[in-house]
């Protein structure tokens, strides 16, 4: 028995491993619990069931070091220092996944996902993230005592097996098979089970859901982490280049005379502004809600707007390749993606390039945050100011940036004093985490239901004293201004914190003051609609690529939008919604019933769902294929 000992303790301490897991996942549940409303019973039970398989993929992998060094079948590995070396490692690994579960627990609300590799490189250029972490430590203060307990546990429970009393070459031999036997089973637990034909990934926790969402119950942020690094585009064939441009052809081609002209183009990129926080749109939407930006609402009744616009993620380094240069994010940022350095060109590219327009891209925040201002440069953007250019850093808001309307004022005095024509857009700071406004400042934009709300007034307020001045301006009544949201966040709505179509809608608002464009359409608009719709608008008489639509000439019921959900794919069109994992469909719903996605109709409607599933296959195929190929400028016309 004594050469059993090793293998108990291990076996002990990994299961101890796994018990931490599994209370990270009831507290990830109970404080997330509002955004799993419908989860209790039978099919709770199967999600955490199921996410033990993702635990032990984790645990193994984590531990493989400690794990190694405790089954050497050398003497060596009992004396005291050896053992303190293993428990150092037991602790270290497993403290690190608590840790990393506890703080998704909070990052969660605003990412509807758990959290992959790209945040090292989402965040690597912030100067300000102790600072965030200390104040999210201080908020959640009994998350940070549940660590130190899970530390506490760790260190006091850890075992160690008592010295052998003898070894002898049958010893190190019994030892050494033992540790062979160890090996299969150990390689089965990392790869996910027997039967498996690959290691289990991210995409692998939707057979225990009913929606997307609620992988996050499933799966742990180690196993996220780990299962993202170097994460390669797949390059899927499901039919003939030919067949799959006559379904969907990203390239477009403007029609025979065609008049181009130079009016100029402001975009707005509004930090989280969510259609949940608009009036005007939650009652177009079937609902009554109290609103926080009453000033954008004024300006969607006075311009082009729909009934459901979409983002395309839950994170801001996602919009940019969207808003500007009509491309969804597929599996992993554009941005963080091993193809982030081939040929993308866009609306400002192709503004700059072929018409002469001077452009700048405004940002309040340093100029490494996330590392935004550098995509724009990628852009096309020739000019780029950031909190370093604002020059007054008493208007930093302490975390992010520059507060929103002394920004947006020195983005108004920036457009004064540029030629026309200009194309040029501000991303906005100040409806944000961790949800202040400017000190003295708090009656003024008083809470609503959430922290939330506060800061969507305040934002709303400088988008307004930014007209105030603008409207005065020579330029104004030339010029097309864009607003978008770029993503969602916290909502105290079902229907836009449960149903995975309700966390990805925005408001998209094409605004002329001279009155050219009205409207409050039925049909789908996504941010990779905003290029097209401009380059419709101005008679842009180029052929170019967007994964988008011309909003301006299609009509409603052609409209369509698309995001990639926790690795199913989601495509909208013409009230109904289709979710694809890449293999086979494994929803289909009419989101004119409701936005909660209730009633799952893919048994009842086969032909709907082969239709719709027949136009996603076309379409990822094409935006796999043109960034797997570095063809995102090859505008070469169909045959």
């Amino acid at each position: 028995m004594q050469f059993l000992r090793p293998v108990f303790c291990v076996i002990g301490n990994l299961c101890l491993a796994l018990a931490t897991y599994s209370l990270c996942r009831l507290v990830f549940f109970l404080l997330n619990r509002p955004m799993f409303p419908d989860v209790a019973g039978a099919p709770l039970r199967r999600m955490f069931l199921g996410g033990v398989r993702f635990d032990l993929t984790a645990v193994l992998y984590t531990n493989l070091p400690y794990f190694v060094l405790a089954m050497l079948p050398l003497r060596l590995r009992e004396r005291r220092w050896a053992q303190g070396i293993q428990k150092a490692l037991f602790v270290t690994a497993n403290f690190a996944a608590a840790v990393v579960n506890l703080c998704d627990t909070v990052y969660f609300p605003y990412t509807g996902r758990r959290t992959t590799a790209t945040v090292f490189q989402e965040f690597g250029g912030e100067s300000n993230l102790a600072g965030i972490f200390v104040h999210e430590a201080l908020s959640h203060w009994y998350l940070v005592l549940l660590g130190l307990g899970i530390l506490a546990a760790l260190i006091l429970l850890f075992r160690s097996p008592k010295p052998a009393k003898q070894w002898g070459w049958k010893g190190y031999l019994v030892h050494t098979l033992i540790l062979l036997a160890l090996l299969y089973p150990y390689v089965v637990g990392i790869r996910g089970g027997v039967k498996v034909w690959r290691p289990i990934s991210l995409n692998d926790a939707n057979q225990y859901c009913s929606s997307p969402v609620e992988t996050g119950i499933v799966l742990n942020t180690p196993f996220s982490m780990m299962r993202t690094i170097g994460d390669d585009f797949p390059e899927p064939v499901w039919m003939g280049e030919d067949e799959a441009r006559a379904v969907f052809d990203p390239v477009h081609v403007p029609a025979d005379g065609t008049q181009f002209r130079p009016k100029n183009v402001v975009i707005f990129v509004l930090e989280s502004f969510s259609a949940s926080y608009s009036q005007y749109l939650t009652r177009w939407q079937g609902k009554e809600y109290e609103g926080y930006m009453p000033f954008l609402d004024s300006l969607m009744q006075e311009g082009l707007t729909f009934r459901h616009s979409f983002a395309h993620e839950r994170q801001s380094i996602c919009a940019l390749s969207a808003i500007l240069a009509g491309l969804p994010t597929v599996k992993t940022p554009y941005i963080l993606s091993p193809y982030a350095n081939d040929h993308l060109e866009g609306l400002v590219t192709d503004l700059v390039k072929n018409k002469g327009y001077h452009s700048s891209f405004w940002h309040g925040c340093p100029r490494a945050s996330l590392g935004i201002t550098g995509f724009a440069k990628t852009l096309g953007y020739e000019t780029l100011y950031n909190m370093e250019e604002f020059g007054d850093d008493s208007q930093f808001d302490g975390f992010w940036g520059i507060w929103d309307e002394p920004f947006l004022q020195f983005f108004e005095r920036g457009i004064n004093t540029m030629p026309e024509p200009f194309v040029t857009s501000v991303f906005t700071v100040s409806s944000h985490h961790p949800f202040h406004v400017p000190p003295g400042r708090e009656e003024e934009f008083p809470e609503g239901r959430l922290p939330m709300h506060k800061c969507i007034r305040y934002a709303d307020n400088a988008l307004r004293l930014f007209f105030e001045k603008a409207r005065k301006e020579p330029w104004y009544e030339n010029t097309l201004f864009v607003f978008t949201g770029d993503h969602c966040n916290e909502a105290d709505q079902p229907e836009y914190h449960v149903g995975s179509m309700g966390r990805y809608l925005i408001p998209i608002v094409f605004y002329a003051p001279d009155g050219s464009l009205k409207g409050q359409r039925e049909g789908l608009a996504q941010q990779i609609d905003i290029q097209p719709t401009v380059f419709s608008y101005l008679g842009y008489d180029l052929p170019y690529v967007s994964f988008g639509c011309d909003l301006l000439t299609t009509p409603d019921e052609e409209t369509f939008a698309f995001n990639d959900v926790h690795g199913v794919y989601h495509y909208y069109q013409n009230g109904w919604l289709l979710q694809f994992d890449g293999e086979r469909s494994l929803g289909l719903y009419d989101y004119r019933e409701s936005i909660e996605l209730k009633d799952n109709r893919l048994e009842a409607e086969p032909e709907k769902a082969a239709e719709l599933e027949r136009k996603v296959k076309a379409y990822l195929q094409q935006v796999y294929n043109r960034i797997i190929h570095d063809r995102m400028t090859d505008v070469t016309p169909r045959p």
